[in-house]
């Protein structure tokens, strides 16, 4: 008999959790967040793919001029860049690019999603677009694959970059945020973002990455909501999380203190994703690097801080 109760309370407990995650299920298929508005692309450029071998990237390209690449962060995508794209497409050649896994590019199932994978791909539009005197910019894990690709190139050519800046960027050992964290369980992303509406999860990152958190506006998080929502992003995001960091810290960071070209890195004083410390890392390692802080100011200078971000791109670009 008292066999007989305990499966009865553990069968009462598993349905009252399937239930509460049929519940959930439900609710977040009905929350689905429909595609951005067409005219919100309009200022970013003409909207191209690259077929880097058979993947296709998502870009976009604006403005005449010397050449300048922006690269995203971590489950980002252009949408980072879209208060920096107009003003630098007045003078430059402007090509905003989507990650592999992010944005509108392909997610493939193919596990390459290290940053050596993604500079592997920027390296190889480099070629493509034949770029020289070119200046990479990159926010959060796309400042080390920035880094990276310049690493890449420029025993081939040297002349193809010619500047570096770097914003919040990745490029340390350090403790990852807990959301980076999470997507190396394997199967919690996908799980989660079968379970969890997407505009709430996309508020709780962005809540992360800001220091003023009543500056996140719908739009934001409606647009980051929906990207993150697209198929295959998940899985993509997991893959990204699982080999963030390089296989040998020490010896990438070392090579730091080999580069050439001038560098410019932006912080915000308060980022709790990337902190400061790391950014004055940078400064030190990296010969003649000039390191901008901007206060009240977390993860994401390219939104809580653009006008200060951009004085700062456009004095070193002057430079």
């Amino acid at each position: 008999m008292l066999g007989d109760g305990l499966v009865r309370k553990h069968s009462f407990k598993i349905i009252i959790i399937g239930f509460l995650l049929l519940t959930a299920a439900i609710w977040a298929s009905s929350t689905q967040v429909p595609a951005p508005p067409a005219d919100l692309y309009n200022s970013w450029g003409e909207r191209k793919v690259f077929d880097y071998q058979g993947i296709k990237i998502n870009y976009y390209e604006a403005g005449q001029g010397p050449p300048v690449i922006l690269l995203h962060g971590f489950g980002a995508c252009a949408y980072s860049w879209r208060h920096l794209i107009p003003p630098l497409a007045e003078e430059h050649l402007v090509f905003t690019l989507e990650l592999k896994g992010h944005g509108l590019s392909d997610k493939p199932a193919d596990g390459h999603y290290a940053v050596a994978d993604q500079a592997d791909m920027v390296a190889d539009f480099i070629r493509r677009q034949d770029l020289h005197d070119l200046v990479i910019m990159g926010h959060s894990l796309g400042g080390a694959v920035g880094l990276v690709t310049y690493f890449k190139l420029r025993e081939e050519d040297p002349g193809r970059i010619t500047k570096l800046v770097l914003i919040n960027s990745a490029g340390y050992p350090q403790e990852l945020p807990w959301f980076i964290r999470m997507g190396k369980v394997p199967g919690l992303y996908i799980v989660l973002n079968k379970l969890v509406p997407p505009r709430f999860a996309a508020l709780v990152v962005l809540q992360e990455f800001y220091y003023k958190d009543e500056e996140i506006t719908k739009e934001q998080v409606d647009t980051f909501a929906y990207y993150s929502s697209l198929p295959g992003a998940a899985a993509a995001m997991s893959q990204t999380a699982k080999q963030i960091m390089p296989p040998n810290t020490e010896a990438f960071t070392e090579k730091f203190k080999t580069i050439k070209i001038p560098v410019l890195v932006i912080w915000g004083e308060e980022d709790d994703v990337i902190p400061l410390e790391v950014g004055k890392k940078f400064e030190r390692d990296i010969p003649g690097a000039h390191l901008v802080i901007l206060a009240r100011c977390g993860h994401f200078p390219l939104a809580e801080e653009p006008l200060a971000t951009r004085q700062a791109i456009e004095d070193f670009l002057k430079k």
